[in-house]
Order: structure tokens, then sequence, then C-alpha cells
């Protein structure tokens, strides 16, 4: 990985470490329901993308 990599990665995990345990507490009730929505999705873009190609 690159410098700039590097950096995106760091800028992400702070901004990830700011903001997940505000929501958490907000939405204490579905946040399973809600995770397990987002997983989904993007287990099937992914999915997507490896079985069609790059666009």
């Amino acid at each position: 990985m690159e410098t700039a990599d590097w950096m995106s990665l760091i800028a992400l995990a702070m901004v990830a470490v700011l903001v997940v345990p505000n929501a958490l507490r907000r939405n204490r009730g579905t946040v399973v329901r809600n995770a397990a929505i987002w997983l989904g999705l993007i287990v099937a873009l992914v999915w997507g993308y490896e079985r069609f190609g790059p666009f």
C-alpha cells in the first residue's frame, strides 16, 4: 500500500471511532438488524462485482 492509502485508511478509522459509538447509543434496539442489512447489501454488491466483472 502506498502512503496515501494508509492515510485514507487511518482517516476512515478515526471517523468510525467518532461516529459509531454515538450511532450505537441512539439506535440500541435496531443495531443488529441494521448491521445485518448493511452486511447483506455489501456482500451482494461484492458478489455482483466479482460475478459480472468491472464495468
